[in-house]
């Protein structure tokens, strides 16, 4: 409820077509996932509400046929998962992005998140671009995600060390989940599962970029572990949107800011806050692997 009542109050709630995709119930769930649909019957507040019950519970199945079913009508979809509490100005951002960035080839995606990055004094826009594929209020392309999708069939289960070398200059923790599925039993499933990462690896060979809010426009709120990929430990992902914050400067430079990615890689890398002398020290190690494996 907390989801849809925040994209109601959305400035373009009204002018907006809200697709809902309920999964079908797990054994002994029937009474509860009943409960949600009749709740979903009631939802006002928007040019149109569709929903699509699933008769089976296979998330990862059903989610991918509803991103796939939103591009092929619509050429472009907005996607949030039913844990993202987002701002009033959030579906402003994405349509405004989409179109924008539309053309440019080297944007894979829209992101609504933006970590807790402190960003330069001087940095004028209102977005930022990462190699960090953003799931969370998710704006794609049909030709996208169909990047993305075909890099799901021909995933390679052999460690590429480029791309290693690539993940290691983002943050520590993603070669470790990248080396988690070049395994030989790898299922289509688990490549699902972990479509983020298969976007960040997909964006890397293809020299893309995921365009961001610089103040978050989302909330997640899975963090007190109801989230399937959310944790307590991961809270320090966790921070308040801002209801004011309006994006309005959209920079025509396609290119990562180097301050904003070494921000980026700190949060990434460490739970805790590290001090001026640490921080310089990892960002310098950081950097030297990188050109040394290039």
């Amino acid at each position: 409820m907390k989801t849809v009542d925040a994209l109601k109050a959305n400035t373009l709630a009204h002018q907006t077509e809200l697709h809902i995709f309920s999964d079908g119930p797990r054994a002994g769930d029937e009474a509860k996932v009943q409960e949600l649909r009749n709740y979903l019957t009631t939802i006002t507040g928007f040019k149109k509400v569709h929903l699509q019950l699933q008769p089976t519970n296979n998330m990862f199945e059903n989610t991918t046929n509803a991103n796939m079913r939103l591009n092929e009508n619509y050429g472009r979809s907005i996607f949030i998962e039913d844990d993202i509490v987002t701002s009033p100005y959030f579906l402003e951002f994405m349509n405004e992005s989409l179109e924008k960035y539309e053309s440019n080839k080297r944007v894979m995606s829209i992101g609504g998140y933006c970590p807790p990055v402190t960003f330069p004094k001087n940095y004028a826009s209102d977005v930022f671009f990462s190699q960090i594929f953003c799931p969370w209020g998710l704006g794609m392309w049909k030709d996208r995600f169909e990047l993305v999708n075909h890099a799901k069939t021909t995933w390679s289960r052999r460690v590429e060390p480029d791309i290693v070398n690539s993940l290691k200059y983002l943050g520590k923790d993603f070669v470790r989940r990248y080396k988690a599925l070049c395994k030989e039993s790898v299922t289509e499933v688990e490549l699902a599962a972990k479509f983020d990462l298969l976007a960040t690896v997909t964006m890397l060979k293809h020299q893309m970029f995921s365009v961001q809010p610089r103040q978050t426009m989302i909330e997640n709120i899975g963090f007190d572990g109801s989230g399937l990929h959310c944790h307590s430990s991961d809270d320090k992902f966790f921070h308040k949107a801002n209801a004011q914050f309006r994006p309005k400067n959209f920079t025509d430079d396609v290119s990562p800011d180097q301050r904003v990615a070494r921000n980026m890689y700190m949060i990434w890398s460490f739970s805790k806050k590290q001090n001026l002398v640490m921080k310089s020290f990892y960002l310098l190690i950081r950097y030297l692997n990188y050109r040394l494996h290039r």
